[in-house]
């Protein structure tokens, strides 16, 4: 995967750049680039070895989802019929601590209810759940409880909310109002600083929501967020401040 990343930078030079800091961002968007930003799911791919996360690192990954669907042997994940009793290990903590030091963000999507808890008793950072929903409105494992998304707002974090329609709706089909529920229902718990969009586009397949089938709908999302009520400063945290915020308090200039 990375080696497809590079590869795609390399054959479209004027339109998409690596970054690794904000500030790297920035510049990119001013010559209107794509800053790519390497992200890891799953922290299987560190085997076990707090090495692979320097590796990782310099490769320019910036944030880790702690796990995937299943559990590493040392985080447990949501759908792991132990997600409320266990959490990190103590390995598990050395990661965490490492990532601190490090300056990657943690990612909490896919990870255990106990393992959460872990995670923000060790870091001293904000987190984020970059593709989650509200388990209020759609009571799935993959959401988050109203106390979690506390717990992320507390920790000076967001939730990306997830375009999969599994994740927002008992119902089908599912269309951009029913995002935007989910984004009224953080706002409304925790307020506008803490909610961004995460869709889960690679991983969601042809199962889309109504009128968010792909990044060229992000202008209808918008439209749709303006005309629901939300501010054009509102709009523009939700569709991209809140995460910079973090990425930048997190990755720094490093």
């Amino acid at each position: 995967m990375r080696e497809r990343f590079n590869s795609e930078i390399a054959a479209n030079p004027t339109t998409i750049g690596q970054a690794t800091t904000i500030q790297q961002v920035l510049e990119l968007n001013n010559q209107n680039k794509i800053a790519g930003i390497i992200g890891v799911e799953g922290g299987h791919h560190i085997e076990s070895n707090l090495d692979n996360l320097d590796t990782l690192y310099n490769a320019g990954m910036r944030y880790l989802t702690i796990t995937w669907n299943n559990s590493t042997n040392w985080a447990i994940s949501a759908r792991d019929s132990r997600t409320l009793t266990q959490g990190l290990t103590e390995f598990g903590r050395q990661v965490i601590r490492k990532l601190d030091s490090l300056g990657v963000i943690i990612d909490v999507s896919h990870v255990g209810i106990k393992t959460i808890q872990d995670i923000l008793a060790v870091t001293t950072n904000p987190i984020i759940a970059s593709h989650s929903g509200a388990r209020a409105l759609r009571d799935n494992t993959r959401n988050l409880y109203d106390w979690q998304i506390q717990d992320i707002a507390n920790s000076g974090g967001v939730v990306g909310i997830v375009f999969y329609p599994p994740f927002l709706s008992n119902s089908s089909p599912v269309y951009i109002s029913d995002v935007i529920e989910h984004i009224d229902h953080i706002v409304n718990l925790v307020g506008v600083d803490y909610v961004s969009i995460g869709s889960d586009f690679d991983g969601i397949g042809t199962n889309v929501v109504i009128g968010l089938e792909d990044v060229s709908k992000f202008p209808d999302l918008t439209l749709a967020l303006l005309q629901h009520g939300y501010s054009e400063l509102e709009v523009a945290k939700i569709l991209g401040g809140n995460f910079r915020r973090v990425f930048e308090q997190v990755c720094g200039n490093k």
